[in-house]
């Protein structure tokens, strides 16, 4: 599947983010138990950067089984069938219709679980209430490595709201895009990382000083080879991948681009012990 810049549109995005604004509102009494990932991360925890990132059209939210119980006045599943979400053929999968500019654009809404505790390992799927969300690797550390945010915009039935939500932290962002990196063939991953590295406050070594205390946890580690393994050179697949999203047709202008992804995460890699 074709995946650049060209694929985010205005309106696509401007879509996907009242849904996940709207998702926020919704889910609010589970507020403790909901992690934002996903594609969305870098804008909520980089507003200021420059030029922004692109966003997302899509919404990815980690669900912590640990902190949100059976009890409750509906299930998450009820909340979102009965505010016009569709469940997708795979359980841990909703849609939800946003009409943008006179056009209906389907959001997809993908539910996401850590690995560790509840079902064992060899499911697929960790049932939270009647939502069966997707184990995803290193999503564990979402829920625990996560910073308060508010949200701001449009409703998809209209009508301006906000609300406070928890983010995924940097470690934990890069570690799962490190996992993505490695399981698919989606240019937006390697972008994403890219985009962090430039942009983070402070620079690479504000970016180190975040990651040194959690060197020694088996996910971070494991991450971050993922991420060395496909940016071992300026023409390894990660850096080829940033050039694509941006579709950068002249070659100078690719090698350049290639050559600065790869030095940036080479740099941060280096400094972290990631050989």
């Amino acid at each position: 599947m074709v995946d650049t810049r060209t694929d985010y549109s205005a309106d696509a995005v401007a879509a996907a983010r009242a849904v996940m604004l709207e998702l926020v509102r919704l889910l609010g009494e589970y507020h403790d138990g909901i992690v934002i990932v996903g594609g969305w991360v870098p804008e909520l925890l980089l507003p200021l950067a420059r030029p922004g990132h692109i966003g997302s059209t899509d919404v990815d939210l980690a669900l912590d089984h640990r902190r949100i119980s059976e009890a409750g006045y509906q299930t998450i599943c009820e909340h979102l069938l009965r505010h016009g979400y569709v469940a997708g053929t795979q359980p841990f999968i909703f849609f939800r219709e946003v009409v943008v500019a006179g056009r209906p654009i389907p959001v997809k809404v993908d539910f996401l679980a850590g690995e560790y505790g509840g079902a064992g390992r060899s499911h697929r799927t960790q049932p939270v209430q009647d939502v069966a969300a997707r184990k995803a690797r290193g999503c564990d550390l979402a829920f625990e490595l996560n910073t308060q945010v508010k949200i701001e915009g449009t409703l998809p039935g209209g009508g301006l709201d906000a609300a406070e939500v928890r983010v995924a932290g940097i470690v934990p962002f890069l570690v799962m895009k490190g996992m993505a990196l490695h399981d698919r063939l989606k240019p937006k991953d390697a972008w994403d990382i890219y985009f962090c590295v430039t942009n983070y406050p402070g620079g690479l070594d504000a970016l180190v000083r975040e990651f040194r205390p959690h060197l020694a946890h088996g996910l971070v580690a494991e991450g971050l080879r993922k991420i060395r393994e496909k940016f071992l050179s300026p023409t390894h697949i990660g850096p080829k991948s940033v050039a694509d999203f941006e579709e950068i047709t002249d070659r100078e202008a690719r090698d350049l681009r290639q050559r600065d992804a790869f030095e940036r995460v080479d740099h941060l890699l280096g400094r972290l012990g990631v050989a």
